[in-house]
């Protein structure tokens, strides 16, 4: 018998997935809305530039690619397996716009760890920046080295950038 539980909306759905089909969709379109303001209204034309740019989106599929699109933080303080969804630059546009595409300058994560990072930003940037070098330093580790094995990855939804053509289960 497959795990079950109650979607926001109210709809019983597999236990592995966030939400039903229908809010699914609805966040995602949420989602594409806030980010359409952000760039619109907050963040300044040039980083928004960047952010659209080939350049950006080949930077960070190689940075995913690098890291098996393991959130770094989740797997070595919280040893838990996540997959992530957005890359941060560990010392930001704002205060060093050359390291842009500096790979050692980006650490992949999810967007909930993102967002706690640059809470610590705030408390302590200097040693949070320090902490997440440091965890770059360690995620430079294969499949294999993490402990995951293709079987189990091929499980979960992974996008097939995250492979070179070699580990590619596809």
């Amino acid at each position: 018998m497959a795990l079950k539980k109650t979607c926001t909306c109210g709809k019983i759905i597999d236990y592995s997935k966030q939400c039903c089909d229908e809010c699914n969709i609805k966040r995602e379109q949420n989602k594409a809305q806030r980010y359409k303001h952000y760039d619109k209204n907050i963040r300044d034309k040039e980083t928004t530039s960047f952010y659209n740019s080939d350049e950006w989106e080949r930077t960070r599929t190689e940075v995913l690619r690098n890291y098996k699109g393991l959130d770094l933080y989740e797997y070595y303080i919280n040893k838990k397996i996540v997959y992530v969804d957005a890359v941060h630059h560990i010392v930001e546009l704002k205060d060093d716009w050359s390291k842009r595409i500096d790979i050692s300058n980006l650490i992949p994560m999810t967007s909930s760890t993102h967002g706690m990072i640059h809470k610590l930003y705030k408390k302590d940037k200097q040693g949070t920046q320090k902490l997440l070098f440091e965890l770059l330093k360690s995620g430079k580790v294969s499949l294999n080295r993490v402990g995951v094995s293709k079987k189990f990855l091929m499980t979960f939804w992974i996008p097939r950038v995250y492979f070179s053509s070699a580990d590619s289960p596809h």
